[in-house]
């Protein structure tokens, strides 16, 4: 049985019955939207120290050299693995890579969300759900040229995207009902705000700008979270 085959078994088949939502908050801060975790932590705690030791080995080597290059029988060398140890965690290589890449887009969720303290204002609560993000600066540009050429990869990222506009926007609205921001359209806010975090996250505009992630996206949020107080 392989680590997928797990999560589907403690999940109950397609149910989340048994589930624990790796990207778990708040009722209050979390809409409908959050993507479904391929790995969930009770299945992840289900794994041996060493196939989780595995996971965090590949997630290392993906963000740094990509994943295309590699064969299965490569990545074991890497590891210090077998083949078989692989194969446990996903059925194929694609699987594996999918595997990995949610595992590290949830880890980083859970870590922004968990940033935001809803006693602070809304402004406040942005900026830190912007920056929780940061552990994304470890996508390197071949990475990211591996992840725009595989579309199960990307439509996995994009579906992440779409939650982290989710909770913007919810934030955004927030703040407009409680006369914080002005009546502005939350969707065009949560737009700029998730877009210039994802842009800023790339290491190519990085090195281009002279700027670090915090204080690119420091310098983004003072332009935008000015523009839209009351």
């Amino acid at each position: 049985m392989t680590a997928l085959d797990c999560q589907l078994t403690l999940a109950g088949g397609t149910g989340t019955s048994g589930t624990v939502s790796a990207m778990s908050v708040p009722d209050s801060v979390a809409p409908n939207r959050r993507p479904r975790p391929l790995i969930s932590q009770r299945a992840e705690m289900q794994l041996g120290a060493r196939h989780r030791e595995v996971l965090d080995q590949l997630e290392a080597r993906f963000l740094q050299e990509g994943f295309s290059g590699f064969s299965v029988r490569e990545l074991a060398a890497h590891v210090g693995c077998s083949r078989r140890t692989l194969y446990e965690l996903a059925p194929s290589k694609d699987e594996l890579v999918l595997l990995v890449f949610d595992r590290f887009l949830h880890r980083v969720g859970r870590a922004a969300l968990d940033s935001i303290d809803a006693t602070q204002s809304y402004a406040v609560q942005i900026r830190a759900y912007s920056l929780g993000g940061a552990e994304l600066q470890r996508i390197t540009q071949v990475f990211g040229d591996d992840l725009a050429d595989e579309p199960a990869a990307r439509r996995l990222f994009d579906r992440h995207y779409g939650y982290v506009m989710a909770i913007t926007e919810q934030l955004v609205q927030r703040g407009v009902a409680a006369g914080e921001f002005r009546p502005v359209t939350p969707a065009v806010v949560a737009g700029l705000l998730a877009g210039g975090g994802q842009f800023f996250s790339q290491p190519g505009v990085q090195s281009d700008t002279g700027l670090g992630f915090e204080r690119a996206v420091d310098e983004m949020l003072e332009l935008i979270v000015r523009a839209i107080q009351a």
